[in-house]
C-alpha cells in the first residue's frame, strides 16, 4: 500500500510539472500521459490484492479520414505498466482510437512482458489487448482526461479494469 501511495503522489508530481509546459506549446504533440488505479483479476487479485497502480504514455502516429464531420480517428502506440508486489505487466499496444465532441474510445492489441511469482519467478510475452473509453475534460485550458480501460492479457492473473487521469501534450 505504502509503494502505491509513493507511485500515485510521483504521477500527481509528474502531472502537476507537465501541465503547465504542456500549455505553452502551440501545436500538440499527440501524447497523452495517464495514471491511476488497476483493478487486477485473478491469481493476481488473490495473491497481490485488488488495488494495483498503473500508468502508461500514447503516441499518436496517423489521422484516419472520415466522411462525418463529427467523428475523428486515429492510430496510436501506447506503453502501460501496471503491478503490485510480483505481479506486473508491460502492454506495448497499437490502437485505434474513435472521437466524437468530448468523448472517445480505443481498442488496440499488442504483445505484454509480463512477470507472475505466485511459486517462483515467471516471466513470459503474451499477447495483450485493451479496450477503453473516456471523456475529455478541459481545466483552465489543459487537456485532461479520465478512462475506463480493460486490460487483457494471455495469463488472466494479468487482466483487469483501470481507471485513470491523465493530460494530453
Amino acid at each position: 500500500m505504502k509503494s502505491m501511495v509513493k507511485m500515485s503522489l510521483a504521477a500527481a508530481a509528474i502531472a502537476v510539472l507537465v501541465a503547465p509546459a504542456a500549455a505553452q506549446y502551440e501545436k500538440p504533440m499527440g501524447m497523452s500521459l495517464r495514471a491511476g488505479i488497476f483493478m487486477a483479476q485473478g491469481d493476481g487479485k488473490k495473491f497481490e490484492g485488488k488495488n494495483w497502480f498503473t500508468i502508461g504514455l500514447e503516441k499518436q502516429l496517423k489521422e484516419i479520414p472520415s466522411d462525418k464531420a463529427d467523428y475523428m480517428a486515429h492510430w496510436s502506440v501506447s506503453l502501460d505498466y501496471y503491478g503490485k508486489g510480483g505481479f506486473s505487466n508491460v502492454p506495448v499496444l497499437y490502437n485505434y482510437v474513435g472521437r466524437t465532441s468530448d468523448f472517445y474510445y480505443s481498442v488496440g492489441a499488442g504483445v505484454g512482458f509480463g512477470r507472475t511469482q505466485s511459486a517462483g519467478s515467471d516471466s513470459t510475452l503474451d499477447f495483450n489487448y485493451a479496450f477503453a473509453v473516456g471523456r475529455d475534460l478541459n481545466f483552465g485550458g489543459n487537456p485532461f482526461f479520465v478512462e475506463a480501460r480493460y486490460f487483457g492479457s494471455g495469463r488472466t492473473a494479468l487482466s483487469g479494469f483501470a481507471f485513470v487521469g491523465g493530460i494530453r501534450f
